[in-house]
C-alpha cells in the first residue's frame, strides 16, 4: 500500500494540490524524520517564509540533503535581495530540488489557497531529485545547460559533420581490419585482388594462381631461357613477394615491347606484398625490374611471367 508521502506526489503530479496537502499533511504525522516530506511539502507552496521553516526542518533531520541545501540558498538570496522580480517562485531560479526546465511554466500561475500549481514536467523533475541522490541533479543540471548553449548549425555545417563522421568512422574500420588482419566486404576497394588462402611454400617471388604458389626465379639480366618463367591464364595475375628484401617501390613491370605497365601494391597477411596490374595485360611475356645499385657492377636483376590467354573461351 502506498504511503501517504507517494500519495501527495502522485496527487500533486496530477495538479490536484488540496488532494497532495492532505496526504503530506498525513505524511507529516505519519513519518516526522523523513526528509523528503518537508521538501516536497515547501517545493509546492509559495509563502517564502513557510518554505524557509520547512527546508530548514528538512535539513535538521538530514544535513546533507542537496535539495533542501539548494533551496534555503536561494530563499536567504532573496531576502537579501527584497527587489527581485514579483511573482517568482523557489523552482523557478534555484532549481532546488531538480533541473527545472528554462520555459514551459505559465507566463503568471494560477494559485490555490496559497499552494502553487507546477506543471507536469516540474513535478516529474521534483519526483526524480526525491531519491536524494544530488550528484545525478548536479550533472542532468549541467547536461542540459550544455544543450542549450550550443551553436545553431546550418544544413550546410550539419551535413559536413555528418561526412567528417562518416570518413572517420571508415578510416577507423580499415585500421582495425589492417591491424587484425580482417577480411572487409568491400568489393569496391579491392577491386579483382585475391586473398591468399594460405602462406607461400618459402621466401620469394611467386605467381600466385587457383591457390597455387608458382615460383618466379631471379635472373640476372634479362632471361635467355624459360626456366623459371611461370605462366598466367588470366589477365590480371596476382604477384606475391615474401618475405624478401625486394622492395616494391624500387622495381618496375615491364612489357616485352618495352612499355611501362602501372601496377598497384597492397599489403597481405604476415610479411607478404601483393601485387597487380592497374588495367588487364595482354598476353606475352612481363618482366619486374630492379636496377642495380652499382650500374657498373652488375646487370639488373629481373623477374618475369608470362600471359597465355590460348585457353581462355
Amino acid at each position: 500500500m502506498a504511503s501517504s508521502l507517494q500519495k501527495g506526489i502522485n496527487a500533486a503530479k496530477a495538479g490536484r494540490m488540496e488532494e497532495a496537502v492532505e496526504f503530506l499533511k498525513d505524511a507529516i504525522i505519519e513519518e516526522p524524520q523523513n526528509a523528503d516530506v518537508w521538501v516536497w511539502i515547501s517545493a509546492i507552496i509559495d509563502d517564502l517564509d513557510k518554505q524557509e521553516i520547512f527546508l530548514e526542518k528538512a535539513l535538521a533531520i538530514d544535513p546533507h540533503n542537496i535539495p533542501a541545501q539548494r533551496g534555503l540558498a536561494y530563499l536567504q538570496k532573496r531576502k537579501r535581495d527584497r527587489e527581485s522580480v514579483r511573482d517568482d517562485h523557489l523552482s523557478d531560479h534555484t532549481k532546488p530540488i531538480s533541473p527545472f526546465p528554462a520555459s514551459g511554466r505559465p507566463e503568471k500561475p494560477q494559485r490555490d489557497a496559497g499552494w502553487s500549481k507546477l506543471d507536469l514536467d516540474d513535478l516529474n523533475d521534483l519526483a526524480s531529485a526525491d531519491t536524494g541522490q544530488g550528484g545525478d541533479d548536479d550533472i542532468k543540471e549541467k547536461t542540459e545547460g550544455f544543450f542549450q548553449n550550443l551553436p545553431q548549425l546550418s544544413l550546410f555545417e550539419i551535413i559536413l559533420l555528418g561526412v567528417v563522421v562518416v570518413v572517420f568512422c571508415f578510416i577507423g574500420i580499415l585500421a582495425a581490419s589492417a591491424l587484425f588482419d580482417i577480411n572487409l566486404p568491400l568489393g569496391f576497394l579491392s577491386a579483382n585482388r585475391v586473398s591468399l588462402s594460405t602462406e607461400p611454400p618459402y621466401p620469394g617471388v611467386f605467381l600466385y594462381e587457383n591457390d597455387i604458389y608458382f615460383d618466379i626465379q631471379r635472373h640476372q639480366g634479362l632471361p635467355s631461357q624459360e626456366v623459371g618463367i611461370p605462366t598466367s591464364f588470366i589477365t590480371n595475375p596476382l604477384i606475391v613477394l615474401w618475405e624478401t628484401d625486394l622492395d616494391p617501390e624500387e622495381i618496375n613491370l615491364i612489357y616485352e615491347t618495352g612499355e611501362y605497365i602501372p601496377f598497384q601494391t597492397y599489403q597481405g597477411r604476415g610479411n607478404a606484398d601483393l601485387i597487380q596490374p592497374e588495367a588487364a595485360l595482354d598476353p606475352g611475356l612481363y618482366c619486374f625490374q630492379k636496377l642495380a645499385e652499382e650500374p657498373a657492377a652488375e646487370a639488373a636483376s629481373y623477374w618475369c611471367f608470362r600471359i597465355d590467354l590460348s585457353l581462355v573461351e
